[in-house]
């Protein structure tokens, strides 16, 4: 075999590439032709791997000072020869750790790891096709969350790349996750620069997050085997660890004054927003890293302890003053003659009082909640699966912060539910709860539904004019139900309203002050609908302070104590129902498409149905799930037979309810409607669905549509009176 470097066809050490970065690349030469090309392989595989470790070898002891080698990379090369024992010609398979020890450094992570799922799915949608895997590891390197192409899926599983397998520069050397978390800085390791010949086709993006301290949580990573150095992936990787690490910044410093600040008062609530944390005396406690590049401090331990009036050169009262006023909008701080002003906002610690919620029974009313003092504030949310436990957790930890949430998931999983309980549950529980569907109000009307008119500012215009719904929910909760589905115009608007903290009604032509905090949901990916042009992506990053996934229910760990709550609360107090374990299982097996709703639906039918206070498999009718998918199969291709057969599933259970609560109301539509908790819109929309029209003595019937166009030309349409288009 030939040297490192002579001139025989499989001396690989010495072709090298020098990449536009600096970094470089080995360039496989090419195997010699032979009978046995997989022995040819073989042999090209076993020399790429020595020369490899000999170029390591090589830099190691100081012959190639000559090649443009990152001394990061050097010096990790240097650690995993002499410091960790590593060889690189090793085939080395990497460690897991145990089920119950990676569950409780999940658990340790705490709000981190929610968070950093979100981030993980946005750039999941971003990177899609790109075959990549994208990973969130802990200060130890162990995964602890994956996301990934499933193009890559097959590599990803080869290189090691799963939860609960150890990714530290110890374990599998010179590597993006471990190099990372072993020099606390965004790294690249392109192909050549891992240590180990066995990830040399990888190339890894990785950026470290970091605590209010300064102390490192966690890692953040891009992986794939692409052939170039991926600057924009690391980039992107970094920004996305900046995400992390303001929101769980926000999330953690509920017991103190949260000062958000920037030279620019458009930068403040954006990812390069500065963020510093005090008590009461003024003593900061914690910052993000944008707020050290700001005040130019160099590390953590420089700032925390500082007087914020003395680093803001502002005084004490100015700030409190701030959180006081509950302003949403950055005001100007003072600053001495000549000097730059900053543009800030300061948020209150979250008061200590618990506030109750409204009590299960009627949570999807709009009118009457039961509170008692002792309640958890977000106890109708409870549940025992880990994705709504992390959900509440966070929510629990940003109640009254005024940061907006953006609630995410399939219709029917209880996205109205939990708007009701965020507001209920807040210092704004005693102002107005205001719900906006934003799919079901028709284009020409919802801008004069939300932010309302003047008298004669439009042809049909009411005399007295409209407040409007961002008007009515001053001081109180706007939920803006299905916000993928507003028109880009309005989307403008909104964002001004959200910025300025002012509305304008048409036709109007001086502002109005509102002070509202903003819940908003929809079914679609906002990414997605950014990339189609269908939203705005200023306006997303506004309404995306915190978001909150709401699993489907064929996802969700705690199907069985869903079932029997939801029998509880249909049930009410006064009627003590037990479900049979047979029919639980049941009901467990099904995959309920249509999610929370549906099954609610069923539990009111057989509840309605019931003969005794114990339902069994005798009250409930299996035709009403014909053509369902066992929970092993949650996902299914639309347009195939079998998502026919799941949209039929309410033909017989909903309909059943429907029919019974109209002829119980004797065909009264708002009666019947207030009964079922939905709007009289959404209840047309269903009986026209299901055909349900009473019959006339005519012999002629009033169908959804007909009857919906005949109650629109008179005039009236009144706002829905609970959340239930709210996709509860």
């Amino acid at each position: 075999m030939a040297g490192a470097d002579g001139d025989g066809p499989f001396a690989v050490a010495s072709h090298m590439e020098h990449s536009c970065h600096g970094r470089v690349r080995m360039l496989r030469a090419p195997t010699q032709g032979g009978p046995d090309e997989r022995s040819g392989d073989a042999m090209q595989t076993r020399l790429s791997t020595q020369s490899h470790a000999d170029l390591i070898r090589s830099v190691i002891a100081g012959h190639r000072a000559g090649l443009p080698i990152d001394e990061v990379i050097r010096r990790s090369w240097s650690r995993c020869l002499t410091t960790y024992a590593l060889d690189p010609y090793q085939s080395k398979r990497p460690n897991s750790v145990e089920h119950a020890d990676l569950l409780a450094r999940r658990q340790r992570i705490g709000a981190v790891l929610p968070i950093a799922r979100i981030e993980m799915e946005s750039l999941g949608k971003l990177l899609l096709h790109s075959q990549y895997s994208i990973m969130l590891t802990d200060r130890d390197g162990v995964i602890l969350s994956y996301v990934g192409d499933p193009a890559f899926a097959a590599t990803a599983r080869r290189c090691g790349f799963r939860e609960g397998v150890v990714w530290s520069e110890q374990e599998l050397g010179t590597n993006g996750m471990g190099t990372c978390l072993t020099t606390q800085r965004p790294i690249v390791i392109h192909r050549a620069e891992h240590f180990l010949a066995q990830n040399i086709q990888l190339t890894c993006s990785a950026a470290p997050i970091f605590d209010m301290r300064g102390q490192l949580l966690a890692a953040l990573d891009i992986s794939g085997a692409s052939a170039n150095a991926q600057t924009h992936t690391l980039a992107l990787v970094d920004m996305a660890a900046q995400n992390v690490e303001n929101r769980a910044l926000l999330s953690a410093c509920r017991d103190y004054y949260v000062l958000r600040f920037h030279r620019c008062a458009e930068f403040v609530s954006t990812p390069g927003e500065g963020v510093v944390a005090f008590d009461e005396a003024g003593t900061i406690k914690g910052a993000n890293r944008s707020a050290l590049e700001l005040l130019r401090f160099r590390d953590h331990e420089a700032l925390c302890g500082q007087r914020v009036d003395r680093v803001f050169e502002t005084p004490l009262a100015t700030l409190l003053q701030l959180a006081a006023r509950h302003r949403f909008r950055p005001e100007p701080l003072q600053s001495p003659l000549g000097r730059r002003s900053w543009f800030a906002m300061v948020q209150a610690p979250v008061e200590s009082q618990r506030r109750a919620l409204p009590s299960a029974g009627t949570a999807g009313s709009a009118a009457g909640s039961a509170r008692t003092a002792e309640s958890d504030p977000l106890q109708c949310l409870h549940s025992t699966d880990p994705v709504m436990q992390q959900s509440v957790e966070v929510l629990r930890r940003v109640i009254d912060r005024d940061i907006s949430v953006l609630l995410l998931g399939e219709t029917g999983t209880g996205k109205g539910y939990c708007a009701r309980a965020i507001h209920a549950a807040s210092r704004r529980a005693e102002k107005p709860f205001l719900s906006v569907n934003c799919g079901a109000i028709p284009e020409p009307l919802i801008e004069s539904e939300l932010f309302g008119h003047k008298p004669g500012a439009f042809t049909g215009a009411a005399r007295d004019g409209s407040v409007g719904r961002i008007l009515q929910a001053n001081g109180g909760t706007l939920f803006l139900d299905e916000i993928g589905d507003m028109p880009l115009p309005l989307q403008a608007r909104l964002l001004n309203v959200i910025e300025d903290r002012e509305v304008l009604p048409l036709g109007g032509t001086k502002a109005i002050a509102v002070d509202v905090r903003i819940i908003s949901a929809t079914q679609h990916d906002p990414v997605e609908l950014i990339a189609k042009g269908q939203f705005r992506d200023d306006l997303y990053y506004r309404l995306n302070g915190i978001t909150v996934r709401m699993p489907p229910v064929r996802q969700r760990a705690d199907i069985p104590d869903l079932i029997r709550k939801l029998v509880r609360m249909e049930a009410g107090t006064e009627n003590a129902v037990d479900i049979d374990e047979a029919l639980l299982e049941r009901l467990a097996r099904y995959s309920w498409p249509g999610n929370v709703r549906q099954l609610r639906n069923v539990v009111r039918t057989m509840l309605a149905l019931r003969s005794s206070d114990r339902l069994t498999l005798a009250d409930f009718n299996d035709s009403w799930l014909t053509g369902a998918t066992r929970a092993e199969e949650p996902t299914m291709e639309s347009g195939s037979p079998a998502a026919a057969d799941v949209e039929n599933v309410l033909g017989s259970a909903e309909c059943d309810a429907l029919r019974r609560t109209l002829e119980a109301f004797h065909w009264n539509i708002s009666a019947a409607a207030s009964r079922l908790h939905l709007s009289r819109r959404t209840l047309y929309r269903k009986m026209h669905r299901h055909g349900l029209a009473r019959a006339v003595p005519t012999g002629l019937a009033i169908v959804g549509r007909e009857r919906e166009a005949t109650h629109d030309e008179g005039g009236a349409r009144a706002p829905p009176k609970g959340p239930a288009d709210a996709g509860q």
